[in-house]
Formats: C-alpha cells, sequence, structure tokens
C-alpha cells in the first residue's frame, strides 16, 4: 500500500562534456561508488558520455582509471602529417572533415565496449549526439553503444564526422552538454547528479576562436537556466557539481592523474549532498 501512495523514486548521473575531460570524469565516478552513489540511469555527452558508457557497462573502475592513466597520444592519433596529408587530397575538399578518422580509438574502446548494445547494460545508458543529418540533438538509448560513443566524442575537425544508421554524427556536446532533459521529464527519477568540468582552457588569441567559444558558453547558460527552471516545475532536485582541472591537450595527458585525484575529491566533499534524500511530507494534502 505505501509503494502504492509513495511510488520508488530513483536517482540518476550526468556526464557533462567537457575537452578531454574523461580523468576528472573517471575520478568522479570513482568517487561516488566509493561514497555508496548508485544511478539508475546514466547519461553523458562527449567525454561525459565515453566515461559514462564505461560505467554503465559495469566495467571494473580500476581498470578504467587503468586505461584513461596510460593512455598516449599514440593510442588515438593516427600516422602523421604526411599521410594525413595524403588522406585529405584523396578524399578531396569536399569530403575530409576531419583529422582522426576514429578508427584508433574505436580499437582502444572495443575491449570494453565492442559488440555491446544498450540493452546488455547492467545500467541503463543514455547519449547525447549532435545528428547533422536530421539537424537535431538526440539522446541514443538503444543500438551499438560504441558507434553511439564515437559519435558522441567526435569533436568537430578533431575527428571525422561518424556514420552510422543512415545518419550523419558529431559532438553530443555541440547540441548538448548537460543531457538531463529526458530525465526531469521522467517521473520515476527525483534526484539528477550533474558533473562539470572546468579545464582552465587557455583564452585563443584569435578573435574569430574567442567568438566561437564564447557563443558556445552563452548558449550553454541559456539552456541551462531553462533546465533548471523546467526541473523546478518537475520537482526534481539537480545536484551541480563542479571539478576544476588543469588544461590538458593530446599532446600532454601529464596532469591527468591529478585531475582524476579532483573529479574524486569532488565526490567525497558534497557525499551529505549526493547521498540525502529528498523531504516528502507524509502528508502531502492538508488535513
Amino acid at each position: 500500500m505505501i509503494d502504492l501512495l509513495f511510488p520508488k523514486k530513483y536517482s540518476a548521473l550526468c556526464l557533462k562534456s567537457a575537452f578531454f575531460g574523461f580523468f576528472a570524469h573517471t575520478g568522479f565516478v570513482r568517487g561516488l561508488s566509493e561514497i555508496g552513489f548508485k544511478p539508475s540511469i546514466v547519461t553523458g555527452s562527449s567525454s561525459g558520455a565515453l566515461i559514462g558508457a564505461l560505467y554503465a557497462a559495469g566495467i571494473e573502475l580500476s581498470e578504467v582509471e587503468r586505461m584513461v592513466l596510460s593512455l598516449k597520444k599514440s593510442d588515438f592519433w593516427e600516422g602523421n602529417s604526411f599521410t594525413q596529408l595524403g588522406r585529405f587530397f584523396k578524399k578531396g575538399w569536399k569530403g575530409y572533415s576531419g583529422v582522426l578518422t576514429g578508427q584508433a580509438t574505436r580499437n582502444l574502446l572495443n575491449p570494453y565496449l565492442g559488440g555491446k548494445s544498450f540493452s546488455d547494460l547492467p545500467v541503463h545508458l543514455g547519449i547525447a549526439v549532435s545528428n547533422l543529418t536530421k539537424a537535431k540533438r538526440e539522446l541514443i538509448t538503444e543500438g551499438n553503444v560504441l558507434d553511439a560513443v564515437m559519435a558522441s566524442i567526435a569533436f568537430p575537425f578533431l575527428y571525422e564526422v561518424q556514420t552510422f544508421n543512415n545518419s550523419e554524427f558529431l559532438d553530443g556536446g555541440i547540441g548538448d552538454s548537460e543531457p538531463i532533459k529526458e530525465l526531469i521529464l521522467d517521473p520515476s527519477i527525483d534526484k539528477i547528479v550533474i558533473h562539470q568540468i572546468n579545464n582552465s582552457r587557455p583564452i585563443s588569441k584569435s578573435v574569430i576562436k574567442r567568438a566561437f567559444d564564447a557563443s558556445v558558453s552563452i548558449i550553454e547558460s541559456e539552456t541551462e537556466d531553462l533546465k533548471t527552471l523546467l526541473a523546478k516545475e518537475k520537482g526534481k532536485r539537480l545536484i551541480r557539481l563542479e571539478t576544476q582541472t588543469p588544461y590538458l591537450s593530446p599532446n600532454d595527458f601529464s596532469l591527468g592523474k591529478f585531475a582524476m585525484a579532483e573529479g574524486r575529491g569532488t565526490a567525497y566533499k558534497n557525499k551529505e549532498l549526493i547521498l540525502a534524500e529528498n523531504q516528502f511530507s507524509l502528508f502531502p494534502f492538508p488535513i
């Protein structure tokens, strides 16, 4: 009878997009596991999609840490300047869309996610992608997990446009760096923990690049405000937590271990907030 009056509610986790943010996300997820937080669903965008997928697939976090910390540029970088220039000429201006095809990255992730479908995962998963063919943001929740991850991490001009299911895709962070809309609208979820990363990315000297980065930040800020308003209307509790990390680039992962430790620390510092239950009155109506 009590379950009919007060249906069980679940928690969710969202890992936001961040440029090479998989170090901090890995640490944060490790910290959540250690403090006892177990989400019923995980959503992620870009680097958050990658770590979210590994977590949802049940990969041991110690193995995820080992893989991430041992990562070198040569593990995902394909060829050299000459081979990349050759690929550019072979594909031509109209066919070339990025420095990396993504095949090396796919090979790196294949032992963990290869052949897995969303329905195989022990934890529900949603991956945000930017569907260029349909010109819309999508949250993929079925089909091949590795395909979805590759689409979500395909940072523009770094990775080629990824193609599957008759559609072209790019980085999920373009359309939605914080994929929580579906979580807010799900009546079974009452708490959403969101991990975002401030990676101290240096300000570009290029006016065009600064304008682009600022435009993205403005759009992200506005949509975040709208999601907050929607969550309030739906009675959902959003817990946005931020980890400050040093800047990481493909050429230098030396501070990755520090970023991972900072992410783990974010979970521990906010343990009480993360684990606190929503307070519901036993008598929701006047008596």
